[in-house]
């Protein structure tokens, strides 16, 4: 099974078991007065038995297929921009981390020097100026960098979740 069919089947598994949910909230009661859903209460509470037995078997499927997807993010490696990253790394890197880095670079700016200009005074008789005290250039490029690798992220691992095989935990 490649990663994109694993979860898949993840989001199959869930929609079963909110369905078959919804059904054990039906049959696990009725009044004295209905006659049962199916044939008689035995039958009916036959049914319930079974739904539940039948989600707790693909909760086992659930977390089976959940260890291997995790597992193989974990041993599967990728070079992107020189460097070698787990699936896993990619993934946190795509969902928090290269935001993050982003945010560093584009904290380099001016404004509390700007903001601080605004209230003070002279200084024997000139204005004071506002100093950068990093490389514009330089801000920029690692910008588009980080950005550049989230984006390679996303159509990488389109490519590698759909050709990978699962790797069974031992």
């Amino acid at each position: 099974m490649k990663i994109i069919e694993g979860m898949k089947r993840l989001r199959v598994i869930e929609k079963r078991m909110d369905s078959q949910r919804r059904a054990i909230t039906e049959y696990a009661s009725k009044l004295t007065t209905e006659m049962p859903r199916f044939q008689t209460k035995e039958d009916q509470a036959r049914e319930v038995a079974s739904l539940i037995q039948s989600n707790n078997d693909l909760f086992a499927e659930y977390l089976r297929i959940k260890r291997s997807i995790e597992y193989t993010n974990l041993k599967v490696t990728l070079e992107l921009q020189k460097s070698v990253y787990t699936i896993s790394d990619l993934l946190v890197i795509r969902r928090k981390l290269a935001d993050m880095m982003v945010a560093t670079y584009r904290a380099l700016n001016d404004d509390m020097a700007q903001h601080r200009l605004r209230n003070t005074p002279r200084y024997d008789g000139e204005t004071p100026k506002v100093e950068t005290l990093y490389d514009e250039r330089e801000k920029l490029e690692n910008i588009r960098k980080w950005q550049d690798l989230s984006d390679m992220i996303d159509s990488r691992l389109e490519v590698v979740n759909a050709t990978t095989d699962l790797i069974e935990m031992e």
